[in-house]
């Protein structure tokens, strides 16, 4: 690595987002908050999904105002929560060139599986960059949650806490505060190799508009996690998952779509899109039900992004009411040829003996 070089773009980046810097860039673009909050009903629940492009910027008020476009037209849906995907945290990196050029480096490193580049590359972000980075990412979706007056559940980032390097998510409230945060429990093969450590707990946070729990990553994809936050009283489960580079709809339904029908729970899945480098991000953003709550299509599916590669900002109202209407696994199944079948082979068999005429006996 180019220690010298990325020393130096360490330090001009953090002039760059300074939160004075942040603050002077909510300033010049004031939003509008939003009334949402002040009355909620649990049959109404107003849930705001993003599937955002990936894209480099030229500048932390760029970085600032995409965040704040994406909020405002969910603001103008009537959301009174919003989810942002993982990793989120880590998009201030890309306002500087040279550390774009590291970030596909490190891409490069593990596709090739170079683990030690990628944990060199890792090492010198605990030391230069992860103190930093935290800082602009905590104070950025604090305001945007405080000036919109709105639930924003902030995706995730790395941080090096303590001496672990962990993968950290955060819902803040409509007052700025952090009402939720929750460290990443299960983790592939790959992070364990760059040394990224898991988390111990299962936080839930009991909001305004419910009891929330947040899955991140592979920790939606196992059945533990999301009965622990049923069983904890969770309704609603924020459910950022990584990046993928081939949609793949058989693997999308072992995620938290099969939470739900376990679970029934509320999941949001925010999602990034878009190409980096030579390397292509899909993936369709949804809000999940279980069957019971999805009364029109019967499929599990509130909402769900058409395209895999554009971004878009859903919305759905729900009602936390229908997560207590018995679960019927199979409400969603339809298969008229067997129906069909089946319906022949009982019309088939003889009448049972209580509707068969009674027999005279003849006197003898």
């Amino acid at each position: 690595m180019k220690q010298l070089k990325y020393r130096s773009a360490a330090f001009l980046l953090s002039n760059k987002l300074d939160p004075s810097a942040i603050e002077r860039v909510f300033r010049s673009r004031p939003m509008k908050p939003s009334a949402e909050l002040n009355y909620v009903n649990k049959s109404n629940i107003k849930l705001a999904v993003v599937q955002m492009q990936l894209r480099p910027y030229r500048s932390l008020s760029e970085w600032i105002a995409h965040l704040q476009d994406l909020v405002t037209e969910a603001q103008e849906n009537g959301a009174q929560l919003v989810s942002f995907p993982e990793y989120v945290g880590l998009l201030p990196l890309l306002i500087s060139p040279t550390f774009r050029e590291l970030a596909e480096d490190f891409f490069d490193a593990l596709e090739e599986n170079k683990v030690d580049l990628c944990r060199e590359i890792l090492s010198f972000f605990n030391e230069q960059l992860s103190e930093l980075l935290f800082s602009c990412y905590y104070n950025t979706f604090a305001l945007l949650a405080n000036r919109s007056r709105l639930y924003i559940h902030a995706g995730s980032t790395l941080l090096f806490d303590h001496g672990k390097l962990q993968e950290r998510c955060f819902l803040f409230g409509p007052d700025g505060e952090a009402v939720l945060e929750q460290d990443k429990l299960f983790l592939s093969k790959t992070e364990k190799a760059l040394g990224i450590c898991p988390g111990s707990e299962l936080e839930l946070s009991d909001t305004a508009l419910g009891r929330v729990a947040i899955l991140p990553g592979a920790d939606s994809s196992y059945f533990e996690p999301a009965k622990i936050a049923y069983q904890l009283g969770a309704q609603i489960v924020l459910c950022p998952v990584s990046p993928i580079q081939q949609d793949n709809e058989v693997a999308e339904r072992c995620g938290p779509w099969m939470r739900c029908q376990e679970q029934a729970l509320y999941a949001l899945v925010p999602r990034f899109v878009g190409n980096w480098d030579h390397f292509r991000f899909c993936g369709k953003a949804a809000i999940f039900a279980p069957y019971e709550a999805t009364r029109s299509s019967k499929n599990g599916i509130v909402v769900q992004c058409a395209q895999n590669d554009s971004e878009a900002v859903l919305f759905s109202r729900v009602n936390l009411d229908y997560l207590d209407l018995p679960v019927d696994l199979y409400a969603s199944d339809s298969n008229p040829d067997f129906s069909r079948q089946l319906a022949a082979a009982y019309s088939a068999f003889p009448q049972p003996m209580e509707h068969l005429e009674p027999q005279v006996q003849e006197d003898e």
